[in-house]
């Protein structure tokens, strides 16, 4: 059956809590956007997006022609009435293309196939002349964006320090622009390229060689396409006496008792999900049949228009240790909590290669495929990290734990429990929905390669 409507969805590991124990129980909470219709396209809000591409030295040749051929891509889909601008940097900042409406993109194509390698890495200058540009307007957009690409670190400019630069993105964000980042080769600063991202309300890529960046580039623009909800907030209310602790690495406001998680921005077809530790004291064990949570969602549409979603409950009776033992366990809540255990796991194992500990990372890894072995995507990035692993490269070690475990902690799904049983029906699905083995490569193939 189609989803139709906005609908927030809690499954808890057992539909029982166990009588006269003091217990954790893992509930996952469901945020869902409908599925698209298949209906005449309608007018939209225009998208305002500010292309900011590094031309430091390093970017020279291969690199900095993949850049201009996908930033060329995005700008090929936009309608005329978007807005774009196209900002340069190396230790020196140029606004190439000021913010304005695409029309019929020559512009914008004119001034990519100038866009020539040049020095350092002023990063923090090109995201915030790209932020610059977009904020006087960002009211009047349906998504309001930096889509920013760097193959180095913020190694020159007025700001150089991560934290510094990720609390600029934030502001940002809070004022109506996000930011998405690109992160290319082996030396960029994945750890700033995430937070900044993570900060910005926006999505985070990588690609080892400049070929892989188009894959990123192509569902980035495939989501921004299918965007349904915005600005999402969760709120948590639990029973007098429980506790909430949030597994996903969220941005979280409030108390324990009384959370407000920032979700991602949802898509047509998709959603955002939480999953979360209820502690349950022994007397409300005891009673049993009480609503032990509450689950409240906000949100708005690109048009900026309020998106209204029903109030959740979850319920549980109490059974005997005996009884509840006999209950099955919800399988996609131990699917989301394989998942953001083995994040964990991978981020165990990328400090363990930090400090050049290889055996410790082999032997995580293989444990991991161990405890993970019904969970054949699981299995297939763990192989592809261990395969990382014995090539002994920190660098790129390092950068695939970290978006690897990521993605498991974030993903965008989609609303179908049945989606992901079938490889032909995932492969041929939104770009923004596919499970990558590897998050740095190519997978998918670019849609101009007739062979994928």
């Amino acid at each position: 059956m189609p989803n139709t409507i906005p609908r927030i969805r809690i499954h808890s590991l057992k539909p029982a809590l166990i009588a006269g124990v003091a217990q954790k129980l893992p509930v996952l909470i469901r945020v869902q956007a409908p599925d698209p219709l298949a209906t005449e396209k309608k007018a939209r809000k225009p998208y305002h997006l500010a292309l900011v591409i590094d031309r430091s030295g390093s970017m020279s040749g291969p690199p900095l022609a993949e850049a201009v051929r996908c930033a060329k891509h995005i700008a090929d889909q936009l309608e005329p009435t978007d807005i774009a601008s196209l900002v340069v940097f190396d230790d020196r900042v140029q606004t190439l293309v000021p913010p304005r409406p695409v029309g019929d993109r020559q512009a914008l194509h004119l001034a990519l196939s100038r866009v020539h390698s040049g020095g350092s890495t002023n990063l923090h200058g090109g995201w915030q002349a790209g932020a610059d540009g977009l904020l006087p307007a960002a009211g009047q957009a349906a998504l309001a964006r930096v889509i920013l690409l760097s193959d180095g670190n913020a190694n020159v400019g007025e700001i150089t320090d991560p934290a510094g630069i990720a609390a600029l993105c934030a502001q940002a964000a809070e004022r109506g622009v996000s930011t998405s980042t690109y992160g290319l080769g082996s030396h960029f600063n994945e750890d700033l390229m995430v937070e900044m991202a993570k900060r910005g309300g926006g999505n985070h890529y990588y690609g080892d060689t400049a070929a892989d960046l188009f894959e990123p580039f192509a569902a980035e623009f495939d989501f921004i396409s299918a965007l349904c909800a915005r600005h999402v907030r969760l709120s948590l209310a639990a029973a007098p006496g429980v506790g909430i602790r949030l597994l996903n690495d969220y941005l979280v406001e409030g108390d324990a008792g009384f959370p407000v998680i920032r979700l991602p921005d949802i898509a047509f077809g998709a959603e955002a999900w939480a999953l979360v530790e209820l502690q349950i004291p022994v007397g409300l064990a005891g009673e049993g049949a009480g609503q032990l949570l509450q689950a409240a969602v906000t949100a708005s549409t690109p048009e900026g228009e309020p998106l209204a979603f029903a109030d959740a409950t979850l319920t549980l009776p109490a059974m005997s240790p005996a009884a509840w033992e006999t209950l099955l366990s919800d399988p996609l809540v131990l699917s989301r909590q394989s998942e953001l255990a083995a994040g964990k796991l991978l981020e165990q194992a990328r400090a363990a290669a930090e400090h050049g500990d290889w055996n410790v990372v082999e032997r995580l890894l293989a444990e991991a495929r161990q405890r993970f072995a019904d969970q054949p995507w699981l299995i297939e990035v763990l192989e592809s990290m261990a395969e990382l692993a014995r090539s002994r490269d920190t660098a790129r070690f390092r950068k695939e734990a970290l978006y690897s475990s990521r993605s498991m902690d974030s993903r965008t799904l989609s609303t179908h429990e049945a989606f992901y049983e079938d490889p032909a029906t995932e492969s041929a699905s939104p770009s923004f929905l596919r499970r990558k083995k590897a998050q740095g490569k190519t997978e998918f193939g670019k849609p101009d390669d007739p062979e994928k």
